[in-house]
């Protein structure tokens, strides 16, 4: 309602903006009065075009006819008067208030012209680039402004929001994670969800985007529809992005410096009991034991306290103990809590620094960067650092010749440790972390399987290094007229060296002898692609342009890894495994495939008025067997631009109107190398008592899998009105993915439980709108635009591998999204009411459930007065209904805030955060919830026991996963041009972020409805400032 709040708001302003400027305007009283009309091209007067008085306040509007009239005199103290006449759209005239002859003149009238860069934005299709207004498919652009816009590792971060069709959600907030990226929905059960990337025309396969620096990223474009995505075949089913990184321009050499640092603490802690809460919640638990011993007092009580704690290690108990005096009066205040989380948590620098130098002339152009980037994270332990370089090139060898290259290199360290977050949560909050002397206690509370998270913080380490080389060179030959050919070739190498230490004194070594384990993973990759374009116009008005590619990828990974135990001295870490005493696994691995790919495009459009685009891939892969090898991927697409009509011209507000649609068919690269021959798998047995090793198949031979397909439809208008002022985008979807990999059953007397086939399908459709809009722009220079975003997708199970039939034990349900939580329903708490006793018994008598007043009562789904698997249930899903975004700008002279909102609606959220291992049975600690006792009925968690899983707890994970969170919030300043000058520098521009200040949602438990919902790293809260210069 706040958001539609908002709306309503902007649209009455939006009105009000296009009426004549009645702000009062500052002059000379001796200024003569300027009249005058502004003209378009068509020769009708044009509203609401800005018109000011250079280097001053002085301005106004034109009327509805185009007429003004402004104060201005010929001569200012600084030279002469001007007048700038500007609107969104068209090129911004200047023109002397002076005749010449040192006479004012009494009017002046202008006529603007459109902007051609403006009308002739070029957007990266694949392949090849296309003027904005002629792309039929559905493709949307996130410039560099915005990607810098938000503190990130990496460009998918900040995809978050910027797109529509694209969901972008953290499912880890560690240092050096990535966010899973989803474009129209989830298809595949088995293959990957994650779209294509392509870097400066190279397809990426492997690698990770942290190697990428996002401050070289020249714009992103994101091909949604198959009619886009269809040029890259079998690896375009879940949609492109396509990465385009900045270049040299000509011009004199530039030196740019772009840094940011911050500092960073967590957004949110878990709301866990403290020392007496804790104690307290032990006690009721032990009341509600049917046996052993029984805590009898209603009250507290210090020799049943003894008992009951018994088993805790000394300075756990004298906490407790304290709380009573000698007469045994109990002062809970007295007990002493531990800040468990706080021990392990940090507020820690977040930084960025880039230097850039670019330059060149008409022949070449070049830019090279170097750049830092470090986040040593909220959670001790874990932290990431990345060097990337960049060096790229464009040569003119002569009049018809040109090459150059794009290359990366990459090198990065990622600390992940454990998730000490959880084992910090767990550890009960009356023990402490030291005894008396100092030492730690390894064991706090005395319990076996709660270890002392300051000891994972120095006795673990799982580091990840990666270096990566990554390249793009090309050659481009003029053969004819319209004629060219272009060979790219990309070389793509990367090696990771994986390491993982657990000392005999942590959560993984538990006492006994450190481990450890050593992995190396070297992938070698080319793309080498042969390309002719042909471009030709005929008459003026037939636009003919076509693409021939012939492509081929290869890529061969080795891997390698070895698991040890018993390291003789522990500073070692991973780092000398030979010394180990026992080597529990060595492996080894080799993988390797090829893509061998052809592709044609034809792009036509007449009058810039009727446009077609036909596409056809065929792509042959080493990963499918002899006879199933190519597969053909067509797509079409029609655009028609009524605004080109001339009927439409008296329509004097809409400045474009453009209808399209499109159809095509694209696949999943997800069978693995090898997967079509079989394979074996080691076996042991006994041989006359004595025991050996074999080999045995372990997957059966399919030559008949093939790439699971997708074909998709898609119905889109773009639309500009007002002279700009509001402009956007509506896509309306689906997409059916068929020939889905799935096991099928096999009866077992055949050595195999199932195999992998072809067979099952799902469903995606939805509708995306993009919307921008001028709301105010004053001719003193205050401006206010919004950008909006929308997307609602709906995906669907159509069959699986029995038809039309739900797969209960996999959770698969026809018609429902491919993953849902599928659970018994939470009702409410039992009572100990005449009511709910004579209910609980008939349950009880039946069902041999047991209930008691304060246990957890779920919905008896088919109502036969039992509770067993038959009341499972559908609960919910983690598909959003919608996702949503709105970015404001408001900007002043040089002064510019910008606020990004977010939010994912109508999704279902699962936690753990209830279940640390014990259910509010007081072993380990809990989060403080409103539990149910004899004297607090209304409580909405139940009683606590000594049951580490109550019966049906599972129904209390799932709760609504909605929210709406303040992203970034950016207040930037430019320094004028006149300070600028003065201090020999091309630009400066400082501001300060602060990033994810605020979040909305309902479940006030969780940390982060988006990817922190149980114990584990939480979200960051980042006040950061950051510094632009140019020389």
């Amino acid at each position: 309602m706040i958001i539609g709040g908002s709306g309503l708001w902007l649209w009455v302003l939006l009105l009000i903006s296009y009426a004549p400027d009645l702000q009062a305007q500052s002059g000379n009283p001796t200024d003569a009065m300027l009249t005058g009309q502004v003209r378009g091209e068509d020769g009708k007067g044009m509203p609401g075009v800005s018109v000011l008085l250079k280097g001053s306040s002085t301005g106004t509007t034109t009327d509805a006819n185009g007429q003004y009239q402004i104060r201005a005199s010929q001569n200012r103290g600084d030279g002469p008067a001007t007048l700038v006449f500007s609107f969104v759209g068209y090129t911004p005239q200047e023109v002397a208030v002076g005749n010449g002859n040192g006479q004012p003149r009494s009017s002046i009238d202008v006529t603007l012209t459109p902007d051609e860069q403006s009308l002739n934005e070029v957007v990266v299709v694949g392949y090849g680039t296309q003027r904005r207004r002629d792309v039929t498919g559905a493709i949307s652009t996130v410039s560099s402004q915005q990607i810098q816009q938000v503190p990130v590792t990496n460009v998918v971060q900040a995809l978050q929001g910027r797109a529509p069709g694209v969901d972008v959600a953290t499912n880890d907030y560690g240092p050096g994670e990535s966010a899973a990226i989803r474009i129209r929905g989830n298809r595949s059960f088995r293959a990957s969800n994650d779209p294509l990337f392509v870097v400066d025309g190279v397809p990426l396969s492997g690698g990770s985007l942290n190697d990428f620096n996002p401050g070289d990223i020249e714009s992103l474009e994101v091909l949604r529809d198959a009619s886009a995505t269809a040029i890259y075949g079998s690896r375009g089913a879940n949609g492109v992005i396509l990465i385009t990184t900045k270049r040299g321009k000509s011009g004199k050499t530039a030196i740019t410096y772009d840094g940011f640092y911050g500092i960073q603490s967590p957004s949110k802690r878990l709301t866990l009991m403290n020392g007496p809460e804790f104690v307290e919640m032990n006690r009721e638990a032990y009341r509600n034991r049917s046996t052993g011993f029984v805590y009898k007092s209603p009250t507290p009580n210090r020799l049943e306290d003894s008992t009951m704690f018994a088993g805790l290690d000394f300075y756990a108990w004298q906490n407790v103990r304290n709380a009573y005096d000698p007469d045994g009066s109990y002062h809970p205040e007295r007990i002493q809590t531990t800040d468990w989380p706080g021990m392990i948590l940090q507020s820690s620098a977040l930084q960025s620094h880039q230097l850039t130098l670019s330059g060149g002339n008409e022949k070449t152009r070049f830019l090279l960067s170097g750049a830092y980037f470090s986040d040593n994270g909220v959670m001790k332990g874990k932290d990431f650092n990345r060097y990337t370089t960049r060096f790229n090139l464009d040569h003119q060898v002569s009049a018809r010749a040109r090459v150059g290259f794009s290359t990366t290199f990459a090198y990065s360290i990622q600390n992940k440790n454990t998730n000490t977050y959880y084992q910090a949560s767990r550890v009960i909050p009356i023990a402490v972390p030291r005894d008396s002397l100092g030492a730690l206690i390894f064991n706090p509370g005395n319990d076996a399987f709660t270890y002392n998270p300051l000891y994972d913080i120095e006795g673990v380490v799982r580091e990840d290094r990666n270096t990566r080389f990554f390249g793009s060179l090309y050659a481009e030959l003029d053969l004819i007229k319209g004629l060219k050919y272009r060979v790219n070739f990309g070389p793509d190498f990367s090696m990771t060296r994986g390491g993982i230490f657990y000392a005999s004194l942590s959560s993984e070594g538990k006492g006994g002898a450190p481990s450890a384990q050593y992995n190396q993973n070297h992938r070698y990759g080319y793309t080498l692609e042969n390309l002719l374009f042909y471009n030709r116009r005929f008459n003026d008005k037939h636009d003919l342009n076509l693409t021939v590619l012939q492509s081929i990828q290869d890529e061969r990974t080795e891997r390698s890894g070895s698991n040890v135990t018993g390291l003789p001295y522990e500073y070692q870490e991973f780092y000398n495994v030979g010394t180990a005493e026992n080597i529990t696994s060595v492996s080894s691995e080799l993988s390797r495939w090829r893509l061998l790919s052809y592709m044609g495009r034809v792009n036509y459009n007449f009058a810039s008025k009727y446009y077609l685009t036909l596409t056809g891939r065929l792509d042959g892969s080493s990963r499918l067997a002899p006879g199933r090898k190519f597969s053909f991927f067509p797509s079409a697409s029609l655009a028609y631009n009524l605004s080109e009509e001339p009927f439409m011209r008296r329509v004097t507000f809409l400045d474009e109107l453009k209808f399209r649609v499109g159809y095509g068919e694209t696949g999943n690269t997800s069978i693995d190398p090898y997967q079509t021959q079989g394979s074996l798998g080691r076996t042991v047995y006994s041989w006359d008592e004595v025991p050996a090793f074999g080999f045995q198949p372990a997957n059966i031979r399919n030559p008949n899998l093939f790439w699971e397909r997708t074909a998709s439809a898609n119905i889109g208008l773009d639309f500009s009105l007002f002279k700009g002022r509001v402009s956007g985008s509506l896509n309306v979807y689906r997409s059916n993915t068929y020939d889905l990999l799935l096991q099928d059953q096999l009866p077992t007397v055949s050595g195999f439980g199932s195999y992998l086939r072809n067979i099952g399908s799902t469903r995606n459709d939805g509708v995306e709108l993009n919307l921008s809009t001028v709301n105010v722009r004053t001719p003193g220079g205050f401006n206010w635009t919004t950008d909006w975003m929308f997307s609602r997708n709906r995906e669907a199970i159509v069959e699986l591998y029995k038809g039309k039939v739900d797969d209960l034990g996999n959770r698969w349900f026809i018609g429902q999204p491919l993953s849902v939580f599928y659970d018994y329903k939470f009702d409410r708490i039992w009572q100990n009411t005449p009511e709910d006793l004579e209910l609980m018994k008939a349950f009880n008598d039946k069902g041999r459930n047991g209930f008691r007043p304060g246990d957890i009562k779920v919905v008896d789904v088919n109502n036969d007065g039992i509770i067993n698997t038959a009341d499972l249930t559908i609960v919910g899903n983690d598909r959003p209904k919608y996702i949503a975004s709105l970015n404001n700008t408001f900007s002043y002279k040089g002064l510019e805030l910008s606020v990004f909102a977010f939010t994912r609606q109508g999704l279902t959220y699962g936690t753990d955060i209830y279940n640390l291992s014990a259910f509010l049975g007081g072993r380990v600690n809990h989060v403080k919830v409103d539990y149910w006792t004899p004297t607090n009925t209304s409580g909405t968690f139940p009683r606590p026991s000594d049951r580490e899983r109550p019966l049906y707890s599972s129904a209390l994970r799932y709760s609504n996963g909605s929210f709406v969170r303040i992203r970034t919030a950016t207040l930037a300043y430019t320094l004028p041009s006149a300070l600028t000058n003065r201090l020999k520098l091309n630009r400066m521009r400082v501001y300060t972020t602060v990033d994810n200040p605020f979040i909305w949602t309902s479940n006030r438990d969780i940390l982060d409805p988006e990817g922190a919902g149980a114990a584990e790293t939480p979200n960051r809260i980042a006040f950061i400032f950051g510094l632009n210069v140019g020389l």
